[in-house]
């Protein structure tokens, strides 16, 4: 008898990077695939502070916008190869974050894990929300993913957050919503041996910080 192959088919409908880059990583940021004559894929290249060398993660353009090597930027207005793209320069936008083509804090990670590339089409910004390579954290200054980044949290909702700059995993945030609108935002520390899970958003014995030591 013959077994039988089964291959399964997954399409996963969201953005993710690959490793390994097409670029030879020399400096951090994003830079253009020489091979791809689309215009379409460019690599993300991260330092590694531990022995200050690079790791690169290749992405690819949404839709119809192509990756412009001057700005490191996926936009509809760049030319590749003499064909040039919808030219649309209306300011027009139905997004809240995006104003411009370019990457941008996501506002509903509180662990600056994720961001926003903002790309105009026809008017209108196509926001895709990205995740930086395990380990890096979105820098809203360079708008490059770093390791050695400090992520600033900034209170967006109420409840309890896990401080990701406490590799102990013991510190939390508190945000209280206040009756004009905006959030008042207080730092706590789990007592003696227990730790802060992001899950629970409780201080707990029975949870396992990835980051801590042994």
């Amino acid at each position: 008898m013959y077994g039988k192959l089964i291959i399964k088919a997954f399409i996963v409908l969201s953005v993710a990077w690959t490793l390994h880059g097409a670029v030879t990583c020399t400096a951090a940021g994003r830079f253009a695939d020489p091979a791809d004559s689309t215009c379409k894929n460019y690599t993300l290249c991260v330092l590694v502070t531990a022995n200050t060398s690079y790791i690169g993660y290749n992405y690819v353009c949404p839709t119809t916008s192509l990756f412009n090597p001057t700005t490191a930027r996926c936009t509809t207005t760049y030319t590749c190869n003499g064909t040039t793209t919808n030219t649309t320069t209306t300011n027009t936008t139905s997004s809240a974050v995006c104003t411009t083509d370019g990457f941008v804090a996501d506002p509903s990670s509180t662990n600056c894990s994720s961001y926003i590339q903002c790309v105009q089409i026809n008017g209108t910004f196509l926001e895709t929300t990205l995740t930086c390579p395990t380990g890096s954290f979105y820098n809203p200054n360079t708008t490059l993913c770093e390791v050695n980044y400090v992520c600033a949290f900034t209170c967006t909702a109420a409840g309890r957050f896990a401080n990701s700059a406490d590799t102990t995993c013991q510190t939390y945030y508190l945000c209280v919503l206040t009756t004009t609108g905006t959030y008042s935002q207080y730092e706590y520390t789990c007592p003696t041996t227990s730790v802060f899970s992001p899950t629970t958003r409780l201080c707990t014995t029975s949870y396992t910080c990835p980051t801590a030591s042994g």
